[in-house]
């Protein structure tokens, strides 16, 4: 199913909802067949949950229940956006294009993903920001994370390559842009039209949270900013590590040898978006890293 599911005619002739599906009822398969006498608790649950309700990214039990039907979503006639009223009294915008119902589904699946029991959870109580706190957010899509954690830093770059998120950004953090520095670029290690070099940018910046979550680019965001990580004397980082089997073990070693802490998020993931994915299918989330 894996070379069938990279073949280029197979992708061409057979529709994405029915290729999905294959796929995700082959890993289903699989992965109760490769753990189903696991004596790990977290892969237990996981397995599990999948026997009930099926494979999904993120399979752990969750604290809370998760349904879109119940985001109300609101149109701001002034500014010409959705957007929903987010942890109370803050307003996150989403895409022009996107219908009610995609901006239900894409903020369900950001709430689950900070579940407290999530695989993909950000902070933890003692992993946390205080008033102190000045965050680079690379990657930062809608920045839910950002949004979230607003009123308790100090201030929040943020940055992200997709065009159309500039326009929503600015609308989100419209009161709070005293505090806030958006950079709609790629982060990289050159300046550049559409990039920015990320390290030299954020160096005298007093940066001290980094958190990454760039769908694969991985390597290019830590390469840019390796002196910072070398040379800060106190540092916390979120880096998600679900988008390749390696990256969580790869990037551990390298923060170690910088003499970071280095924690994980509860649970795997189940990264079926991957078309290469394979044993051991489970990815750790989120890697913590702090010194």
């Amino acid at each position: 199913m894996q070379k069938l599911n990279t073949n280029p005619l197979f992708r061409l002739l057979v529709p994405k909802s029915l290729r999905t599906f294959f796929w995700k009822k082959y890993l289903e398969s699989n992965i109760i067949n490769t753990y189903h006498d696991s004596d790990d608790d977290e892969i237990k649950d996981i397995i599990n949950n999948i026997k009930k309700n099926g494979l999904q990214i993120i399979s752990s039990t969750l604290k809370n229940e998760y349904k879109a039907e119940n985001i109300n979503v609101f149109f701001d006639k002034i500014k010409g956006l959705k957007y929903v009223n987010f942890k109370g009294n803050k307003k996150i915008y989403f895409k022009k294009r996107w219908s009610k119902k995609r901006i239900q589904r894409a903020l369900n699946q950001l709430l689950i993903e900070q579940d407290i029991n999530s695989p993909h959870r950000y902070l933890t109580n003692k992993f946390n920001v205080d008033k102190d706190t000045i965050v680079a957010d690379i990657g930062c899509a809608e920045a839910n994370f950002s949004l979230e954690i607003i009123d308790k830093v100090k201030h929040i770059y943020l940055f992200e390559t997709n065009n159309v998120w500039d326009e929503t950004l600015k609308a989100t953090f419209e009161k709070y842009k005293h505090k806030v520095t958006i950079v709609n670029k790629m982060f990289s290690n050159i300046d550049s039209e559409k990039s920015v070099d990320g390290g030299k940018f954020l160096k005298d910046k007093g940066i001290n949270f980094l958190k990454i979550d760039v769908d694969g680019y991985e390597d290019e965001v830590m390469a840019s900013i390796d002196e910072i990580l070398k040379n800060s004397s106190k540092m916390k980082i979120l880096l998600c590590t679900y988008h390749s089997d390696n990256d969580f073990k790869k990037y551990s070693r390298i923060l170690k040898g910088y003499k970071y802490k280095v924690s994980n998020s509860k649970g795997y993931m189940i990264f079926y978006w991957d078309k290469r994915l394979s044993y051991p299918f489970l990815r750790r989330g989120v890697l913590r890293a702090e010194k």
